[in-house]
């Protein structure tokens, strides 16, 4: 009787959180789901029409959703790539507590706390044709017509990834710095005595250690990357020709721009699948080597 009278309680504690994932998440999912099946333009919803497999069919035969694909593909591995070596790189620097190192941390944090569309805008600005950068690199001699770092097909996403990898570094030095707490001075002293260097010492003892820490900022990483959108948006838009289109950003054009929400429904679906497997394949992985 008492465990009962318990269940009812908990239950009644634990319907607004349940009650809120089912409207503002499982609704929308299905929804979403439901719609990649049918053609809607977004307005009346009445005039949503079953179109079958229509939707699926369109996106692979479509170009530009290919290249927002690859786009994404290459977005999702540098990133991943250079925020993991640079975090874990500035989190030994200032695991080592020397003078200065406080400084730098909270230098490579701030980034961090402001919001993408803030730096997309910060950077567009610094790397207009009469930016910052610009105006340094005709000073120095380096150029004497300014770049389009932005308008041109070539350098438009290497510079958003750039851009993003400079905000966010103090997020992951930030993980690796509390994963680096808990690597046991034993150890480390262990590897000294047996003749190990500073880099065998890093290779064979810590970077084994903080395995962990490693999967969980990839997976972060890897998730977050799948989904960009703010600052690619505020930065080019996906231009110039769609040549730093994401698929985030092609969702956004599919939905707003063409009103085509069966499209855009379809590419949420493949961004959901493309992170879902992502953290599946990271979590298998974990297992083998545990």
């Amino acid at each position: 009787m008492l465990r009962k009278r318990l269940g009812k309680i908990g239950f009644l504690f634990s319907a607004p959180a349940i009650f809120f994932f089912i409207l503002f998440i499982s609704i929308p999912v299905f929804f979403t789901l439901f719609l990649s099946f049918a053609g809607w333009k977004g307005f009346d919803i009445s005039e949503i029409q079953l179109v079958g497999l229509k939707n699926y069919g369109v996106l692979m035969g479509d170009k530009i959703f290919w290249m927002s694909f690859l786009h994404t593909l290459i977005f999702v591995v540098l990133t991943t790539v250079f925020l993991n070596l640079f975090g874990f790189i500035g989190a030994m620097i200032i695991d080592t507590r020397i003078q200065g190192t406080r400084f730098l941390k909270n230098a490579i944090f701030l980034p961090v706390l402001l919001s993408p569309i803030i730096i997309g805008i910060m950077w567009s600005r610094m790397l207009d044709a009469f930016g910052i950068v610009n105006k340094f690199l005709q000073a120095v001699g380096i150029t004497k017509l300014p770049i389009l770092f932005l308008g041109s097909s070539d350098l438009a996403l290497y510079t958003i990834i750039i851009a993003t990898i400079w905000q966010f570094t103090g997020y992951d030095m930030l993980l690796y710095y509390a994963g680096l707490q808990g690597v046991p001075n034993e150890l480390i002293e262990a590897a000294k005595i047996d003749g190990a260097g500073r880099f065998k010492t890093i290779v064979n003892v810590i970077i084994p250690v903080l395995s962990p820490v490693v999967a969980i900022t990839m997976l972060l990483n890897i998730i977050g990357g799948f989904k960009i959108f703010d600052i690619v948006y505020v930065m080019t838009a996906g231009g110039p020709n769609h040549h730093s289109e994401v698929l985030a950003t092609y969702l956004f054009l599919q939905a707003f721009r063409f009103n085509s929400m069966g499209l855009a429904s379809v590419i949420a679906i493949v961004i959901v699948v493309l992170s879902l497997t992502a953290s599946i394949i990271r979590m298998k992985i974990m297992k083998m080597e545990v």
